[in-house]
Parts: structure tokens; sequence; C-alpha cells
């Protein structure tokens, strides 16, 4: 079982279960990129329990993150 799920990963992100282990979030985002020219997103999938899911409005791209630091630091692009 085990098995059919690395290969399943290793099909989906065209990389092999060794590159994954070896890279960095941010690197297996550039891989993915590099042969598929889609950008890697993660999404909440946390159900609303309790007082409410605790993602609030959802996660957030890099690209929106970085956007908003640099704005806080003052750096104009």
């Amino acid at each position: 079982m085990f098995n059919k799920i690395i290969k399943n990963v290793e099909m989906k992100t065209g990389l092999n279960i060794s590159e994954i282990y070896r890279l960095n979030p941010i690197e297996i985002s550039q891989k993915i990129k590099q042969k598929t020219g889609e950008n890697l997103s993660f999404s909440s999938e946390f159900p609303y329990i309790g007082r409410g899911n605790v993602l609030r409005d959802g996660l957030v791209e890099h690209k929106q993150i970085n956007s908003e630091i640099d704005s806080i630091l003052g750096i104009v692009k």
C-alpha cells in the first residue's frame, strides 16, 4: 500500500521520492513549476469546527506574503 502511495506522489509531482526528501518546499515548488508550468499551491481542508476554521480566510500565496513584507519594510520594486 505504501509503495502505491509513493508511486502516486511521484507521478503527480513528476519528482522521484528521493528528490522530494532531499529538497525543501520552495525547491519542490520550483521543480514542479519547471516540469508542469503551473505554480504549486496549498489549500486548507480543515472543517469548520468549534469557533470556526483556524485558517480564517484561507491560505495565501507566497507572492502576496512577500509583497506585504516588502511593503512593511518599505521596499519599492
